[in-house]
């Protein structure tokens, strides 16, 4: 497949913006979709994108060709290759509805951020709020932020949706079963983006007392499961998902997005949530089928400072054992963690942290048994911290 000639790629924010001028179009792109762009620029070839993602990248193949493979379909449904030029005449175009005169719209809170969603159908905004629903609020409290969800149906097949972000054409999705998710991720980054921290770090946060627990760890290392456990068990619940460390304070706000688990995982959170077989499917841009869990009643409400960091990683036939982590070695695990800093460290900053990560309990989980792993937090999370390592047969 080849560009058209006279795409120009447009940065907005953390975003990119697609445009052609012969097609009268424009594109909202992550940061994967527009990488995957400027390589076809250059004269990459698909095959060649995929490769250099999974050999520079670190990305699975599946997981390469399904972005570049994504990207292209959305590229052709927008009429952005050559060749297109009837792509999107009147005979094939969705005739997505005017949201002028729509009362289906919803306020939703995440952080400081307030976002307005209007919606052009019913089923958008059932399929959004099995995702977001339980960050909606009634008051008319101005929004930070507009999206519009334009919908088209043809007769009896599924509902195309088209979002737009404060005006902007942002994503196109064919069917409801990616539109949560792309609409969490929204919200989820206009909040994060709004905050005045100074590290973004993967992690779960679980509440013990007036403190927190950080659980820093990769994907798949088990990190939501465990989150899950230890909020079903007794913690409160943060987030699963970012734990963003204030500037000058160090203390972390929730973050309360529902709980996010894959198909693979759903067998074992039965045990602790029976309702996640009942809930409805979803599908992300990585292909991985997920449901989500509503945050508990009793969810955390308020920043607090944090008490431990352990990280956790999932071996399947392992011990599952937790043992104290000297700081220096916790420093370098949790940047290797950190998504995104606020601001350029400068001594201050590094001294404020390594003052910080100082008084913290740092440790090591390796865990096999979700039931233990929960078990060996609570130990080392009590007052009698054990000094050397403990494991569970």
């Amino acid at each position: 497949m080849i560009l058209r000639p006279d795409l120009v790629l447009l940065p907005l924010g953390d975003d990119t913006v697609l445009f052609s001028e012969e097609a009268q179009r424009l594109v909202g792109l992550n940061a994967t979709a527009a990488f995957v762009v400027q390589e076809l620029k250059d004269g990459k070839s698909g095959d060649e994108i995929v490769a250099f993602l999974v050999t520079e990248g670190g990305v699975a193949r599946d997981d390469a060709d399904s972005w570049v493979e994504t990207t292209l379909a959305g590229l052709h449904s927008q009429g952005m290759l050559a060749g297109d030029e009837g792509a999107h005449d009147e005979a094939t175009t969705p005739r997505f509805n005017s949201l002028s005169s729509s009362k289906l719209e919803k306020r939703y809170r995440l952080l400081k951020t307030v976002a307005l969603i209007r919606y052009g159908m019913k089923e958008q905004m059932e399929r959004v709020d099995t995702v977001i629903g339980h960050l909606a609020i009634d008051d008319d409290a101005v929004p930070t932020t507009t999206l519009e969800i334009f919908g088209s149906r043809d007769e009896d097949g599924p509902i195309s949706s088209g979002i737009n972000k404060n005006g902007v054409p942002v994503d196109v999705t064919n069917g409801l079963q990616r539109l949560g998710p792309i609409v969490k991720g929204l919200l989820w980054q206009d909040a994060v983006n709004s905050y005045d921290f100074l590290f973004y770090i993967h992690a779960g946060v679980v509440g013990l007392g007036e403190s927190c627990i950080l659980l820093p760890a990769a994907a798949g290392s088990g990190k939501s499961s465990l989150t899950a456990a230890l909020s079903h068990s007794g913690f409160r619940y943060f987030t699963d998902e970012v734990a963003l460390i204030t500037r000058e304070t160090f203390l972390v706000p929730p973050v309360p997005l529902a709980l996010c688990s894959k198909s693979t995982g759903w067998d074992l959170m039965a045990r602790y949530y029976p309702e996640i077989s009942t809930l409805q499917a979803h599908e992300r841009m990585d292909g991985k089928t997920i449901r989500y869990l509503a945050p508990p009643p009793d969810a955390a409400t308020n920043a607090a400072p944090v008490s431990h960091i352990i990280f956790p990683i999932y071996e399947k036939d392992g011990e599952t054992a937790i043992h104290p982590l000297p700081r220096v070695e916790a420093v370098r695990r949790l940047m290797g963690e950190c998504l995104a800093l606020r601001q350029r460290l400068d001594l201050g900053n590094v001294k404020a942290l390594v003052q910080w990560i100082a008084g913290i309990e740092c440790y090591a989980l390796t865990m096999s048994s979700l039931d233990e792993a929960v078990e060996l937090v609570k130990q080392v999370t009590t007052p009698q911290e054990a000094a050397t390592s403990i494991s569970l047969d």
